[in-house]
């Protein structure tokens, strides 16, 4: 958001609480809220699952392939659809490889295609397997003894929600 919007202010609450993802999960899940479906599915996002994140990468869409296979053959479809249509490559990875960087032929499409066979297919590539956020292990609010972030108490924006949430995790 600053780099893409330097004309914005944002405010990141999350980070000067020094949260990561994985701590936001957990608090909801220790206030009893129910998390997203996908998160339980291994996912590190609960955006777009429908069709498929076309912002996620070669290990998101690895397994997509493994696990929804007909949302990934969608997906694949469309992409050669709209390749026919543009004229050219339509694709939503990139190899991000030097050597990838330096030939510049950094597409990569979901599937094989017959009008492209220079570039690239997920079969072909090797993705980071996104890990879950979450885990059960039957010991919940085990975390509750660990030590807190020190950042939090050194933060001097404060929202009420944030402190109702904190509240709420020491009781």
């Amino acid at each position: 958001m600053t780099l893409n919007h330097s004309h914005t202010k944002p405010i990141y609450p999350l980070l000067m609480f020094a949260y990561t993802k994985k701590d936001c999960i957990n608090m909801v899940q220790e206030l009893g809220i129910e998390v997203p479906r996908t998160y339980k599915l291994g996912f590190l996002n609960n955006n777009c699952f429908n069709t498929g994140c076309v912002q996620g990468g070669i290990g998101y869409w690895q397994k997509m392939k493994r696990d929804f296979p007909e949302k990934f053959d969608a997906m694949a479809e469309m992409e050669h659809k709209l390749t026919a249509l543009k004229g050219k490559p339509v694709t939503m990875l990139k190899d991000q490889s030097n050597k990838a960087k330096k030939s510049g032929n950094q597409l990569v499409f979901l599937k094989p295609h017959n009008d492209y066979p220079d570039i690239k297919d997920l079969s072909v590539m090797k993705g980071i397997e996104p890990k879950p956020l979450f885990e059960c292990n039957g010991f919940c609010g085990v975390n509750d003894l660990d030590e807190r972030k020190e950042t939090e108490g050194e933060i001097n924006y404060q929202l009420d929600i944030f402190d109702e949430i904190n509240d709420r995790l020491q009781s």
